[in-house]
Order: C-alpha cells, then sequence, then structure tokens
C-alpha cells in the first residue's frame, strides 16, 4: 500500500477481531489489489462486473482498546472510519457490545456491523443494549463474500450521504440562524422607534437613569457575590449547595479537593452519585432535614478514587422569600485523620488499662507462686521418695515455668524493654510452638525444621517472642480450614555485594527465621501494603492492623530486618534476619551445689499480707537456723516493731499491703531505727524502684515468685553487710 494516494475517509474499515486470520479474510474480500491473495476477483466481479472492482483501506486491531485507539487516531487526522467490523466476543478485555459503546462515545456516526460465529448472541438484545436502532448490522461467523461486499458498499454510501446531510443541515442552521437574528434586531429597532416615538423625552431620561442605577447595583451586587465565592473557595470546608431533588447547584474548590470531582463535573448531577455513602442513611438524613431544616452527623463516604473517609456534616435548609424550601447547604469537614487519632488515643487507652490489670494480676498470681515454690522446695529437703521427688520436680516446673509467663505477659502490656541476651533461634522456637500448640485449634499443626543446632543472636526473648507468635497467629487466620505451620532457624552469610542490594542488610552472618503457611498466599495489591500501620484485611473487630507493623519495628529494633514473599506452593512465608553473634549453646556443666547459707537464731520480722506466704518463710527460716516474727500488714509490723525492735535483725517486707502499705511501713521502721535492714519483696518487679526511694535502709528487692535459696542467699548478705 506503500507509495499509493490515501483512499478518501467513506472507503476507510477498521475490523477488530482477536483472530487475526479474520484481518486476513476481510482484506482478501475488501482490500485493494495486491493486498492479498486474489480469489475474492471473481466473486466480486460476478457481482459488480469485471471493470466496476471497489477496494478499501482495511485497518485492524485485535482487541476493543487497541481499537478505540485507531478510531481516536483517525478521528484526530480527519480521516475517519466509516465502518467498523467488530467481533462479539474477544477474550481478556471488553466484549464487542462494550467497544462499540466506547467508540460510539468518540465517532457516533461510524456505521457498526457486529461479527458473531455463535447463535446463542441474539440480534435484538445486542441491538437494545446499545440502544442502536439504524447504526447497526450484525454478519454471521463464516463470511459469505457477497454479503460483506454488499454491507461494505451500502453502509458506506449510507455514511457520505449521512455526511453530506450535516453537512447540509450545518448550512440550513446557520441561514436560518442569521435570519432569526437578523428579524430580532429588526423587532428590537422597530420597539426601540416605538417607545421613542411615544415616551417623553422626560421618562426616558427617568428610565435611563433608573436603569443606570439598577446596572450599578446589579454591578455591585456580583462583584459582591464573585468575593464571597472566592472566600467560600478559600474555606478548608467542603461546601455544597443542591436542589430539593439534591443536584448540585455549586460545589466549591475544598469540594474538588476532598471529593475528587472538578465544579464542572459536578454541576447538576445528583450528589448521591457524585458522594458514595449508605443509601439508608441518606434518606433518614433528609428525612430530619425536612422535619427540622437541619441535620448534622458523621458520615463514612468514598471519593471518586474509591478511597474511604469520615466527613463531619451540617445540612441547612435554605428558604425563598416566600419561606418555602428552596436549595440545601452543606458544610463537610474531614475528620478521617481526627477519627483515626481517636482510635489509636482509645486503643492506647485500653491497652493501659490492659497494663494496669495485667499488673494486679501479677502480682497476685505471683503471690500464690511464691509459697508454692518455696514450699516445694521445703518439701524436697525432707523427701526420700524418688517418686514423690520426681512430682515435686514437676510442680516446682510447672509453678517457675508460670511465673515467667506472668512476667512476659506483664512486660509485654507495659511495653517494657527485657534485657538483651543470648538467645539460641531453635530454644525461641521450641517456646513458642510448645505456647501455640496449645492454644491453637487441632487442625492447625506447627512444625519445627531444625536446621542448625547453634543459631545464637542478641535479643529480647520476651519481645522475640510476641514477634514469632503474631506470624503464626497471622498464618493460622490464613487457613480457616486448616493446615501446617512450618518454622526454621539456620544460618546465611551476606557479602557486601548481596547485604548493598538488601534494604536494612549488614554484611556478615546472619540467624534467618522463616514462618511458612499453606494458606492462599498475599495478593500483590495487599503484599505492598501489608506493613503500613492501621492496614488489616480481616474483618472489622478481628483485626487492628498493627500486627506486622509492631513486629517489624522489634525486628529492626534488634538490627534486623524482615521479608515477606508468597511461596511456589502457594502459601506465605515470613522471613526474619538478625545479625549473629559469636556465642555457642550453653554446655551443661555439672558441678557441686553449694550449701544454703544458715542462720545462727537471728529475728527475721515477715510482713506479708497473703499468710500462705507467712507460713512457708515462717517454716523455712526457722527450718535454716533463724527465729521469726509475722505481721499481716504495715501497721502490725509498726507495732511488733516498736516492741522488739532491738531483737530484729532484718525486716522482710511486701510492697502491696491493704491499709498502711510497704512503703508506708518502711519509712516507720527507719524513722524508730535508722539502721535497720530491710529487704523488700513484691509480685511486681517494678517495685523495687519504689522501695529503694522509700528510705535507704532497703538494701535488697525480691521479686515474686523467689525460691528458697534466693531468699536465704538474701538475708546472709544483708546480715554479712
Amino acid at each position: 500500500m506503500s507509495g499509493d494516494l490515501p483512499l478518501p475517509s467513506e472507503r476507510r474499515i477498521l475490523v477488530i477481531d482477536d483472530n487475526t486470520a479474520i484481518h486476513q479474510d476481510f482484506r482478501k474480500i475488501l482490500g485493494r489489489p495486491g493486498d492479498a491473495e486474489m480469489e475474492m476477483e471473481s466473486t466480486e466481479a460476478l457481482f459488480f462486473g469485471k471493470d466496476a472492482r471497489t477496494w478499501f483501506d482495511i485497518d485492524s486491531a485485535c482487541q476493543g482498546r487497541e481499537g478505540l485507539e485507531k478510531v481516536a487516531r483517525a478521528m484526530e487526522e480527519g480521516r475517519p472510519y466509516s465502518i467498523a467490523f467488530v467481533d462479539v466476543r474477544m477474550p481478556p478485555g471488553w466484549d464487542g457490545i462494550e467497544t462499540v459503546e466506547h467508540i460510539w462515545k468518540i465517532c457516533p456516526d461510524i456505521q457498526i456491523v457486529l461479527c458473531t460465529a455463535y447463535s446463542d448472541c441474539s440480534w435484538h438484545d445486542m441491538r437494545d443494549r446499545l440502544d442502536a436502532r439504524d447504526r447497526m448490522l450484525i454478519l454471521k461467523k463464516p463470511f459469505d463474500g457477497i454479503e460483506v461486499l454488499q454491507m461494505a458498499h451500502a453502509l458506506t454510501e449510507k455514511w457520505s450521504l449521512l455526511q453530506e446531510s450535516k453537512v447540509r443541515v450545518g448550512n440550513l442552521e446557520a441561514v436560518v440562524g442569521h435570519r432569526t437574528r437578523e428579524l430580532e434586531e429588526s423587532e428590537k429597532a422597530a420597539l426601540l422607534l416605538r417607545d421613542e416615538a411615544l415616551d417623553a423625552r422626560r421618562k426616558a431620561e427617568q428610565a435611563l437613569a433608573a436603569l443606570r442605577r439598577e446596572c450599578e447595583e446589579r454591578a455591585r451586587l456580583e462583584t459582591r457575590f464573585r468575593e464571597q465565592a472566592s472566600l467560600l473557595d478559600k474555606a478548608r470546608d467542603a461546601i455544597v449547595v443542591r436542589d430539593l431533588d439534591h443536584r448540585v447547584t455549586y460545589w466549591n474548590k475544598s469540594a474538588e479537593r476532598l471529593f475528587g470531582w472538578n465544579a464542572e463535573e459536578a454541576l447538576g448531577r445528583p450528589v448521591q452519585e457524585l458522594i458514595s455513602q449508605d443509601a439508608a442513611a441518606f434518606e433518614g438524613a433528609c428525612a430530619e432535614l425536612r422535619e427540622s431544616g437541619e441535620w448534622a452527623g458523621e458520615q463514612e463516604v468514598v471519593t471518586r478514587d474509591g478511597k474511604h473517609i469520615v466527613i463531619d456534616a451540617r445540612w441547612t435548609l435554605v428558604r425563598d422569600e416566600n419561606s418555602q424550601p428552596s436549595r440545601v447547604l452543606a458544610i463537610q469537614t474531614d475528620i478521617t485523620r481526627h477519627k483515626d487519632f481517636e482510635r489509636q488515643f482509645l486503643r492506647a487507652q485500653r491497652l493501659e488499662s490492659i497494663g494496669t490489670l495485667a499488673g494486679g494480676i501479677a502480682h497476685d498470681l505471683n503471690n500464690v507462686f511464691t509459697p508454692i515454690m518455696m514450699g516445694v522446695e521445703l518439701l524436697q529437703m525432707n523427701m526420700r521418695d524418688p517418686r514423690a521427688e520426681a512430682l515435686l520436680r514437676t510442680v516446682a516446673g510447672s509453678a517457675a515455668r508460670g511465673a515467667e509467663m506472668v512476667n512476659q505477659v506483664l512486660s509485654f502490656a507495659r511495653g517494657e524493654e527485657g534485657p538483651r541476651l543470648e538467645v539460641e533461634a531453635n530454644a525461641l522456637i521450641t517456646d513458642v510452638v510448645q505456647f501455640v500448640s496449645e492454644t491453637f485449634p487441632k487442625n492447625v499443626r506447627i512444625e519445627h525444621v531444625a536446621d542448625s543446632p547453634a543459631c545464637m543472636f542478641s535479643g529480647d526473648p520476651t519481645r522475640l517472642h510476641q514477634v514469632l507468635v503474631n506470624l503464626c497467629v497471622n498464618a493460622r487466620d490464613a487457613m480457616p480450614e486448616g493446615g501446617r505451620i512450618f518454622i526454621k532457624a539456620s544460618t546465611v552469610e551476606f557479602d557486601p555485594a548481596v547485604a548493598a542490594g538488601i534494604l536494612d542488610a549488614r554484611p556478615g552472618p546472619h540467624v534467618r527465621i522463616g514462618v511458612e503457611d499453606e494458606g492462599g498466599g498475599i495478593s500483590p495489591d495487599v503484599m505492598e501494603r501489608i506493613f503500613d500501620p492501621f492496614f488489616t484485611t480481616k474483618e472489622p473487630g478481628k483485626g487492628t492492623g498493627l500486627g506486622l507493623p509492631t513486629s517489624l519495628s522489634i525486628v529492626k529494633s534488634h538490627g534486623g530486618f524482615m521479608m515477606a514473599e508468597n511461596s511456589p506452593a502457594g502459601g506465605a512465608i515470613f522471613t526474619l534476619y538478625f545479625p549473629a553473634t559469636a556465642g555457642k549453646t550453653a554446655q551443661a556443666v555439672v558441678a557441686a551445689t553449694p550449701p544454703l547459707p544458715r542462720g545462727n537464731g537471728e529475728t527475721i520480722l515477715v510482713v506479708d499480707d497473703e499468710e500462705p506466704i507467712r507460713g512457708v518463710a515462717r517454716q523455712i527460716l526457722e527450718a535454716f537456723g533463724y527465729r521469726v516474727m509475722v505481721a499481716a500488714d504495715g501497721e502490725e509490723a509498726c507495732l511488733i516493731y516498736a516492741k522488739h525492735g532491738a531483737a530484729i535483725a532484718v525486716v522482710l517486707t511486701d510492697m502491696m499491703m491493704p491499709g498502711r502499705d510497704g512503703p508506708a511501713a518502711i519509712r516507720e521502721i527507719s524513722k524508730m531505727n535508722p539502721r535497720v535492714k530491710i529487704i523488700a519483696t513484691s509480685g511486681i518487679s517494678t517495685h523495687g524502684a519504689t522501695a529503694r526511694t522509700a528510705a535507704p535502709q532497703v538494701s535488697h528487692f525480691l521479686a515474686k515468685p523467689y525460691t528458697t535459696g534466693i531468699l536465704l542467699k538474701a538475708l546472709g548478705e544483708v546480715l554479712a553487710s
């Protein structure tokens, strides 16, 4: 086709079909000689005669969007297509009906022939769906060459006649418009002449003066209106005026910024189309507006770009000069960030309340564990039955584990940073697997894949435990029907080149901990936002969107980084990397246990509001050579010390007691004897600082639950000092 002059627009045809063979068929039937094989010449000659060969300029597209682009380009070039042969079914993407809808929006005159090989495609249904009565034909596959030629010539002629008629109509409208303006001007001239003939000079001058005053007033009002409109556009609130049918009549700049629609797009359209919101809530607000003339409240709406926001709306019913409702003034403020801050504040308050509650529970539980642990040790000293000794060891271990769990819960609830210790990854995973296995449904299995016997790094075990439990919970939620969770620890070495290509990575050895599930994986759009605070795919009330961001923050605070990806099997994999340390797994050291220190008849005053603690402490201390006095609260302790203070060597007092508590009793006893020796105890570890500030005489603090060895060692150190 190169080197030929372009054909007129009426002979330009576009074929849109996902089958390129169809493109060749149309070129064979309709294309100019040399473009395709000439088998169709005999057909055309049969229909038109040998000297009547007519060809068309054939363009083709495989999808609807491509066809639309070619139509638009042809319009820009001033050489539009006269006919488009469009296939009905073109997966993926638009089908033929959608393609025609888009084409007619930019080129309404193009003649459409829908091509289909399916009998279930009803011509009437397609025509009604497109609302096309005279602009569309249907062509069944396989094509008949003569039928295609007939359609091409007929529709080309129709298109040409349509363009010619448009030109003629346009010329006629121009002539009619010109004559109408001449008649209107003539009528105005005649009226002016009549007025000049009938009215006196005085009335004309008065009328002119009145007209001038009116023009000046209107100009003043227009200026004032423009100033007020400018001020409204500068307002931070979205200001919208709508008529009683809720069609927009005014839309300020803030409304454009907030909802995404500009004023030209918004004017005249129903507000429900521009601001998507709950239909029932909207109708309820309108009913209250009609009844009281005003409405105010919060609305959750969706903007043009699909963003969910919360607005504070104030509606006012505006009345005309006859006190009849005429329009609605709506002032709307974006309070999305305020609501987010409010939710964060309430969540922080809840966490603070949980921390306070956890502190009280921890204190009570530690008071429960203290006599158990000390009592077990007292029994073990006199136990000779091996089976009973084994049972006591089990009780002691369970009590110690329970006390550690209480301390972990308290530390997490208060957000306290625990000490950085040498952590062995497999040991950490073992604890997490044991904890999770006891709490997860039975259809979810946790498997620990141990790859290396010694994966050491420095960290806070409590917070690392929190991270792994959170990842396991997410994995469980991704498998509502059950499945397996794999946790694996290994070591990896990053050289400088590899570390430079990974965000937050550093060269050197790292401990790698992976958590993998058998769920459905993470979609690409969700993967981009999983670490965003408050982003969650869970239902309301089932997730805050803070789990992964918090876990990522904890990992980064350890100098590590976290990566998320989908596994080839379909699940999700979260991998944690921590800088490895040179530490090795601890080796068991068998050494003789030193004997516990004993007393020499010294008197110890035990002050605690828990009777089991007082009783067990009395038995243990007396068994190790001490004399014991007990008090149930601070008031009783002060009375006993006032009477027997000279004989009392050490005061062992709890910090939290009803009435006069530990700090008050410490201060009072210190006044009686500035050289008194005091050991403070409490079920809450933070009370150690409180005890030392109460009086300088407090030399030791024991966090409950404590063992017999810890108590006796502390007494020995205090008495020796």
